[in-house]
């Protein structure tokens, strides 16, 4: 049996986003294997994919303990620590870049990097010197390096070529769907899907400027927003200079909610310029939404033929697509059968048999 601990650094920082499912998804699969066993160093988080984790602290008196963000971090540090201490695990994959583990950990180390976004565009955050500074020490410190694409792995190599004989690459994969208790949400009748955060190479802003002619000319179209949190100022001023603030809405949905979002939406635009992966290209695909995506970065790896492409700094390009999506529902049709057929590409039993040799390749190594 491998033993394999993931640290708490990821489930403590986020309470939904794709660097903690991708962490609890591998959990969760590898679990079902019986030569396979994973522990999450966590006493008690408010993550919301390993809600059904047995969680030491996950009682009364332990969430009235750990009831404040920073001392819920500073208890699950400590657990951590303690266990890369106590040493019964074979391989470590760290969740994150918190370099406090090195201090602790005496067996061979994974890291995955799921882009290299504050090394290409440092001037957006202001952590950014920090963060770089981190996730150098953890890559010289690790074993092995998962890249989750072929362009986070070059991006990679092409500032740190002296990891090319540790760094491979291990794609996403959806986990199969358990059979859960049916969601439902209120939505418009049609409706434009845009998904997750909104801030800088998400590009947010340049496509409701893109989308404005075609929501003008449409008044019972909307462009509906889930996560990323309700709308700034900064955000509901650009709508109210579109005059979108009638045809623009904000939402939170859970997991099941967003399915219905996805089923139901005319067209999911993703506009970034900047990604490691691109799940909710996979979330769309499953859910038979046709896609209009940015010709950036990871996105055509993982989109394929199966979807709509548009250059990100042109926003004609953008408005085009979604109308051609919209508007030809034999094309729309056309890309939603090729999204099943991509779907395939990317299944998380392919995404743990990969993970888990790396793990063995590292064990042999060591």
């Amino acid at each position: 049996m491998i033993k394999i601990l993931f640290d708490h650094e990821i489930f403590s920082e986020q309470r939904y986003g794709g660097i903690s499912r991708y962490f609890a998804n591998l959990a969760s699969e590898m679990n079902k294997d019986q030569s396979l066993r994973v522990k999450i160093a966590v006493l008690y988080v408010k993550n919301y994919y390993i809600r059904n984790v047995r969680q030491p602290f996950n009682t009364i008196l332990g969430k009235w303990f750990l009831r404040k963000t920073h001392k819920r971090y500073h208890w699950n540090r400590k657990y951590s620590k303690s266990l890369l201490k106590k040493g019964d695990y074979d391989i470590f994959h760290a969740t994150y870049y918190d370099t406090y583990s090195l201090a602790y950990n005496r067996k061979p180390m994974v890291v995955t990097v799921h882009d290299m976004i504050y090394e290409n565009s440092p001037e957006m955050f202001a952590d950014a010197a920090e963060v770089i500074s981190k996730k150098k020490q953890m890559m010289d410190a690790a074993g092995a390096i998962i890249a989750i694409s072929n362009y986070t792995l070059n991006e990679i190599l092409r500032i740190y070529p002296q990891y090319a004989s540790k760094t491979s690459v291990v794609y996403h994969g959806l986990p199969n769907e358990e059979q859960t208790e049916k969601a439902d949400i209120s939505t418009p009748e049609r409706f434009i899907l845009f998904v997750g955060g909104r801030s800088h190479y998400k590009n947010f802003a340049p496509m409701a400027e893109a989308l404005a002619p075609l929501l003008h000319q449409n008044k019972s179209l909307m462009l509906l927003c889930t996560g990323g949190g309700a709308f700034t100022a900064e955000e509901k001023e650009l709508l109210e200079n579109l005059q979108l603030s009638q045809q623009c809405q904000q939402l939170d949905a859970t997991d099941e909610e967003l399915k219905l979002l996805y089923q139901r939406a005319l067209v999911f635009v993703y506009p970034s310029s900047q990604e490691g992966f691109g799940l909710p290209m996979l979330e769309a695909f499953r859910n038979n939404c046709p896609i209009a995506c940015s010709h950036a970065s990871c996105l055509p790896e993982i989109g394929g033929d199966a979807v709509g492409y548009f250059d990100p700094t042109q926003g004609d390009t953008l408005l085009n697509t979604v109308e051609k999506i919209i508007s030809e529902p034999d094309y729309a049709k056309e890309l939603r059968a090729k999204g099943q057929e991509r779907l395939t590409h990317f299944t998380m039993q392919s995404c743990i048999a990969n993970t888990v040799k790396v793990y063995q390749t590292l064990l042999k190594r060591s």
